[in-house]
């Protein structure tokens, strides 16, 4: 045990050692249908073997992680009447990983994650805008507390054709990747692109069932089902995540196809879901379910170009945004030299619900490039454009601009 602390400790000592490994959706964390990340690690001779040794105790163990740090500045609008002056803040985000394998077809994962941002100045908190723009904010808090976000034991079963996931956890762990855009520390920052946004505002961290099918490389299925706070009721009908397990569940589910044209991979995702518990309807013609389903894809046309889209609707009942849609571009490798930058460029809007004063469509524009520095370390500049912002054509646009620096470690 001394030795693995020790080894942890050298870990944050020694942050050039290591390589970037990260995603949002766990897909690749938990090698789900067999899918898991090469990890390129630079480890010294001396501490593979020191590592080794430690394997040789455990069975297979590895520790990653990564810390975000960012600024984000935008400048005075007004909004709903009122005059929002521009603000320029920073913050960061850390994540510690561990993946375990007890026996050959099964894996522990767990992760602490936490950080500390100006929460009072990002543009969402303010009602600025209808869809958050800074993703990064999540598990993020004034006074940079951690927690335990995460902790899921998969097994694997008829090589990896099947799998169940037990544990805690949110929906987007299973479901809405995209290659192109689904990590907002290297990609796009915003959310609107991330994951379809009625989607995103509802997930939450809670006990969680998942399994997946895989019958050809091509179609894999993926079902859930999660424990619920019941976090749109008023706070006296609201419950733990562990209380009544059963009761009005979150159900979701998504059908994958990923076609290879030529040495051109794809991937086309069809998923829906449904938070089963009932929720005052915004006519206020009673109550009603919420729901939704989305389109999501990824496609290489070239080696290193590739495009990407979303669209998604939910229960206009209930939702401030009643559907969206984005698309975009990546392309990797654009500037000569630079093999390992990556540029991306999108664009997207998420409709006000005509139940609400903010009844427009709210669009956004995004570019960012990751300046690739070494394979743990990446610059990434950023700039967001928002017209008909909060969904009110009456509203100023905003230009936001961002500056992250992504750092990563893993173990072998």
């Amino acid at each position: 045990m001394t030795r693995i602390f020790s080894i942890l400790l050298l870990l944050i000592l020694t942050p050039g050692t290591c390589l970037a490994y990260t995603s949002n959706n766990l897909y690749k964390q938990l090698d789900l249908y067999g899918d898991a990340d090469k990890r390129k690690i630079g480890f010294m001779n001396q501490f593979r073997e020191s590592w080794a040794e430690v394997q040789n105790a455990t069975g297979p163990l590895v520790i990653d992680g990564d810390v975000l740090g960012y600024w984000q500045g935008y400048a005075d609008s007004k909004i709903s009447g009122d005059k929002k002056e521009g603000r320029d803040y920073g913050g960061f985000k850390a994540r510690l990983r561990l993946n375990w394998k007890p026996v050959e077809d099964g894996q522990l994962f767990i992760q602490l994650q936490g950080g500390q941002a100006d929460t009072g100045s990002n543009p969402s908190s303010r009602g600025m805008v209808a869809t958050p723009l800074n993703s990064l904010a999540s598990r993020t808090t004034a006074g940079g507390q951690a927690s335990i976000s995460d902790v899921l034991y998969t097994h694997h079963f008829a090589k990896d054709k099947f799998f169940v996931t037990l544990g805690w956890s949110e929906p987007e762990s299973f479901l809405d990747a995209n290659r192109f855009a689904g990590n907002g520390r290297t990609q796009f920052t915003n959310t609107i692109f991330n994951n379809e946004p009625i989607f995103d505002l509802v997930d939450e961290n809670h006990p969680i069932i998942a399994a997946g099918y895989s019958p050809v490389e091509e179609f894999k299925f993926t079902f859930l089902a999660q424990s619920i706070s019941r976090s749109a009721l008023p706070r006296d009908q609201q419950k733990q995540g562990f209380d009544d397990l059963l009761d009005d569940p979150f159900l979701g589910g998504q059908l994958t196809y990923s076609p290879s044209f030529g040495n051109l991979p794809g991937n086309y995702r069809l998923f829906g879901w449904t938070n089963t518990y009932k929720q005052t309807r915004l006519d206020g013609n009673g109550d009603s379910a919420n729901w939704g389903f989305a389109f999501n894809m990824d496609q290489n046309l070239t080696k290193d170009f590739g495009i990407f889209a979303r669209v998604g609707k939910g229960n206009s009942a209930v939702n401030n945004i009643t559907w969206s849609w984005s698309l975009g571009t990546n392309w990797q490798a654009c500037i000569p030299g630079r093999d390992e930058d990556v540029w991306g460029v999108a664009a997207g809007g998420v409709q006000g619900n005509k139940h609400t004063a903010n009844k427009d469509m709210e669009f956004h524009y995004e570019t960012f490039y990751q300046i690739k520095i070494s394979n743990n370390f990446s610059i990434v500049p950023d700039l967001t454009y928002v017209s008909n912002s909060l969904a009110n054509n009456g509203n100023d646009d905003i230009v936001f601009g961002m500056l992250k620096f992504f750092f990563s470690f893993s173990t072998p």
